[in-house]
């Protein structure tokens, strides 16, 4: 199934913003926030949705839909936010399963996406519960995940090795973040990118 809504929502929330942030944003960040998610979903989705009537109603449904959370973010507890909104854009992406038969973004292209996004930022909310601080960037361990995710899905798996050593080497003299994540990164890195490559190979 195409997942282009979920896939568009993660990357507008998740992939260059901090999620625990967004709740705090002034007026004007707020609007500039929500006019970024809004051309997100239209990267996403403009070459199959724009073209019908059903199309634009789920495009207008998913920008709305994206409104609503950042309202729910100022009034309701972040995970509970997050999943609603992951039910929410699922749903959309199976309403219009039919409209990516032939979109420039393959279905196969967004699981992998959906994966990447997964492994790194998924990963990152769940340190800011208490392995990293929630005001903290992350950007080590996330480039770490990346690579890791990507070279496990090229079967470079001798890069694995480089990439664990480098981020220890990196951390070792140039950040503070504390010990635990060090070892969870790369753990949850290569074992949740190994999950993903086998679920794609049982999907597709």
């Amino acid at each position: 199934m195409p997942l282009h809504f979920l896939v568009s929502y993660l990357v507008a929330d998740h992939a260059f913003v901090n999620s625990y942030k967004l709740k705090d944003l002034e007026k004007l960040n707020y609007w500039k926030h929500f006019i970024w998610a809004a051309l997100v979903f239209l990267a996403f989705t403009f070459d199959s949705l724009l073209t019908t009537s059903l199309g634009i109603l789920l495009f207008a449904a998913a920008v709305a839909g994206e409104l609503g959370v950042l309202y729910l973010r100022k009034v309701l507890a972040d995970d509970f936010v997050e999943v609603i909104a992951f039910g929410y854009f699922l749903l959309l992406s199976f309403l219009s399963r039919d409209l990516f038969e032939n979109s420039y973004v393959t279905t196969q292209f967004c699981w992998y996406l959906l994966g990447m996004l997964l492994a790194t930022v998924g990963v990152t909310y769940f340190f800011r519960k208490g392995v990293v601080s929630r005001v903290e960037k992350d950007s080590v361990g996330i480039s770490e995940r990346l690579a890791l995710y990507i070279f496990t899905f090229a079967g470079l798996f001798e890069w694995l090795a480089i990439v664990v050593l480098a981020g220890i080497l990196y951390r070792l003299f140039f950040s503070k973040t504390g010990k635990i994540e060090w070892l969870l990164s790369p753990i949850l890195g290569i074992g949740f990118s190994l999950l993903w490559l086998f679920i794609m190979r049982g999907v597709f």
